[in-house]
């Protein structure tokens, strides 16, 4: 064995890897690895994984390392961080998506230490379409709450990608850009793996379109039967995934207000023009 090293023998964080103040995210024990260096070169180097089991997370995450009075010693993304620091006592946040943990390091004189943490988290896909029909993919604006306190955990508009959050159970709705179509479902997200849900709209395509000067201002509105406000939108045309239905659409067109009444039925593509 190497002078002034010590095996990296995995041992458990105990009095060298504390509980946070606040609430912790995460699982409640993190390897860890110690090597005996020469004082001035103590230091840390972290590594987060979904699950014990799971591999070392490549991807960026958020990572931000302060001092205990509050100052912060490091802040990046990255897969992991190898940093050289003074010894003390450091808090470690970790973020991943809506998945993390905030722990208390303490670096001894003359070590560096190897930890890594565990996030206890997974991952959520969203697949989301319209029943029959020959429509464009559907993105949805998908927002995600715990249950049972019903606290919204996360809010994703990429149109694309897998969402991470700590893993339990979760009700999930998923609304379009525009228009009245939200669906809602329940689904529990396990540690380390990637859970699917298949969102399909009993809905219809309304494609909206201004056909006077190309280059006017036009404001769109969409009301229902009772006069309900469901969306708006600005610019010549307008696309909207509607629940089976009647509804009103109106342009304002500089002082000028163009109306129509249409109905949608799922599965309906629905070309309303308006002009002057």
């Amino acid at each position: 064995m190497p002078k002034g090293y010590v095996t990296r023998a995995v041992l458990l964080l105990g009095a060298l890897l504390c509980a946070a103040a606040g609430e912790a995210r995460a699982a409640a024990t993190h390897p860890v690895a110690i090597e005996v260096v020469k004082p001035g070169q103590e230091g840390l180097e972290l590594t987060a994984r979904l699950s014990e089991d799971g591999e070392v997370i490549t991807r960026n995450i958020a990572w931000i390392i302060r001092r205990v009075d509050g100052e912060t010693a490091y802040s990046g993304e990255a897969g992991s961080v190898d940093i050289s620091l003074a010894p003390g006592d450091y808090i470690v946040d970790v973020e991943y998506g809506a998945a993390g943990l905030s722990r208390v390091v303490s670096l001894p004189p003359g070590a560096r230490l190897m930890v890594g943490f565990v996030l206890d988290a997974g991952g959520l896909s969203i697949e989301s379409g319209m029943t029959a029909g020959d429509f464009p993919p559907l993105h949805p604006r998908v927002r995600v709450f715990a249950l049972p306190s019903g606290h919204m955990v996360a809010v994703e508009d990429e149109k694309d990608g897998v969402m991470r959050l700590p893993a339990g159970r979760y009700r999930v709705e998923a609304l379009p850009h525009a228009g009245n179509a939200s669906a809602v479902t329940d689904v529990e997200v396990k540690a380390g793996r990637v859970s699917t849900v298949a969102f399909t709209h009993k809905a219809g395509l309304a494609r909206l379109a201004f056909v006077g000067a190309p280059t006017a201002e036009v404001n769109w509105e969409i009301e229902d039967t009772r006069g309900h406000f469901i969306a708006q939108h600005a610019g010549l045309n307008a696309d909207l995934v509607l629940l089976p239905g009647t509804y009103t659409a109106r342009a304002a067109v500089g002082g000028e207000s163009l109306s129509a009444t249409f109905r949608i039925a799922a599965g309906e593509t629905r070309d309303l023009m308006l002009g002057n």
